[in-house]
C-alpha cells in the first residue's frame, strides 16, 4: 500500500475519495461516484471560475461539466507541465484532444513554453494566457534559520552542498543527481548532496548511492513541509528533471539567493538566462552539469553576481501580488465573455 503524507488542509477544503489503481480508472476511465460527489460539491459552492490542474483533474472536470449541465462556471485549464511529455500515446492524446480539452473554456500556462506546447499538441483555440508561477518572496527571503542549520541536521560545515528538491519519480531524475555528485566528488571530495523529497524511487536511489560509493556524501531527509531550512543550508540547486512547466523550486531557491543549474525543461529559460543568473544544460548532460558546478565552486564572485540578478528577477516578475492581479484580470475577462 502506497502512503503519502497529506498536505495541510483548511476548514473549507474537501478531500474526495480517489484511488488511481481503481478498476474504473481503466474502464470507463473515471469513477462515477467521484464524478457525482464532485458535481454536487461544485453545484453547492457555485463558483464563477474552476481552475483545473493536471491530467486527472482535467479528465474529471470534463466529465462533470458534461454530466452536470447546471454548472455555469468557466472551466480553466492551468497548464503546469508539458502536454507532449505526459500524453505521448496516440490513444490518450486522441481522448484528451477530442473529449477532455474541448470541455475547457480557457487556459493559463505557467510558462509560455508549456502553453505553446499544449496549444499545438491539442489544437486548443480558446482564450489563453501565460501567467508565471507565483511565490511569496518575503516568506523565503526573510527566513532566518535557528543557529547553524548544517550542524543541526548533520550536514558537515566544510562541504559544498548541492540540493535536490522534489519527488523521487522518473521525471524528476534523482538518479541523474547522484551521477552528478559522483562525478564532482572526484574533483571536490567535500561535496555533499542534500536530497529533500520522497516517492516511489526512494529505495532504488538509495541503492544507487551505495553502488556509486557516495552514500556518505548524500543526506536523504524525506518529505518536508517547510523546505526553507534545507534551501538555506545549500550552495546550489540542481534541477535534473526531464519535464517541468515553471518549476516552483527554482523560484523558492532564488528568493533565498540560491542559484540553479538546470536541465532545459519547460519554461526554465524564462527564469534562467544561461551564464547570467544561473546555468541551463541541454539534454541533461551529466558532464556539463559537473562542469558548471565546478565553475560556480571555483568562482565565488560569479556565484554572488548570479544570486543578486536572480533574486531581483524573481522579486520583480514572480511576486505573489503581481501574479494575483494577473489571475483576477484574466478571470474577470473570462466571466464576461
Amino acid at each position: 500500500e502506497k502512503k503519502f503524507e497529506q498536505l495541510p488542509l483548511d476548514d473549507f477544503d474537501l478531500v474526495m475519495p480517489f484511488r488511481d489503481d481503481h478498476f474504473f480508472e481503466k474502464l470507463p476511465t473515471f469513477h462515477p461516484l467521484l464524478v457525482y460527489k464532485l458535481g454536487r460539491a461544485i453545484k453547492e459552492f457555485s463558483p464563477d471560475v474552476i481552475l483545473c490542474n493536471g491530467s486527472r483533474t482535467l479528465k474529471y472536470a470534463a466529465v462533470v461539466k458534461r454530466t452536470f449541465p447546471g454548472i455555469s462556471a468557466k472551466w480553466i485549464y492551468r497548464v503546469i507541465d508539458s502536454a507532449v511529455y505526459w500524453n505521448k500515446r496516440s490513444l490518450t492524446q486522441f481522448y484528451y484532444r477530442h473529449f477532455v480539452i474541448p470541455a475547457m473554456d480557457g487556459a493559463v500556462g505557467v510558462s509560455q513554453k508549456s502553453l505553446e506546447e499544449m496549444i499545438a499538441h491539442y489544437g486548443f483555440r480558446k482564450p489563453s494566457v501565460c501567467i508565471p508561477r507565483a511565490i511569496d518572496v518575503d516568506h523565503f527571503a526573510l527566513f532566518k534559520p535557528e543557529g547553524n542549520a548544517r550542524i543541526k541536521y548533520g550536514v558537515p560545515n566544510d562541504t559544498f552542498v548541492l540540493l535536490f528538491l522534489g519527488n523521487f519519480t522518473q521525471q524528476k531524475r534523482p538518479d541523474r543527481f547522484l551521477d552528478i555528485i559522483a562525478g564532482i566528488k572526484m574533483v571536490i571530495p567535500q561535496v555533499h548532496g542534500l536530497m529533500v523529497g520522497d516517492g516511489p524511487l526512494r529505495k532504488s536511489v538509495e541503492v544507487q548511492a551505495i553502488k556509486l560509493g557516495i552514500q556518505d556524501q548524500i543526506s536523504f531527509v524525506g518529505y518536508q513541509r517547510d523546505v526553507r531550512p534545507w534551501i538555506a543550508m545549500s550552495d546550489v540547486l540542481l534541477l535534473t528533471s526531464d519535464t517541468e512547466g515553471m518549476p516552483g523550486v527554482v523560484l523558492e531557491a532564488g528568493a533565498m539567493s540560491i542559484i540553479t543549474i538546470s536541465n532545459v525543461v519547460g519554461g526554465i529559460r524564462e527564469l534562467i538566462e544561461d551564464g547570467v543568473n544561473g546555468y541551463v544544460i541541454l539534454g541533461g548532460d551529466v558532464s556539463l552539469f559537473i562542469k558548471r558546478v565546478l565553475e560556480v565552486y571555483e568562482y565565488p564572485n560569479k556565484k554572488r553576481s548570479f544570486e543578486k540578478i536572480n533574486f531581483n528577477k524573481i522579486s520583480q516578475s514572480n511576486s505573489i501580488d503581481k501574479i494575483f492581479e494577473s489571475y483576477i484580470n484574466y478571470f474577470k475577462k473570462s466571466i464576461s465573455t
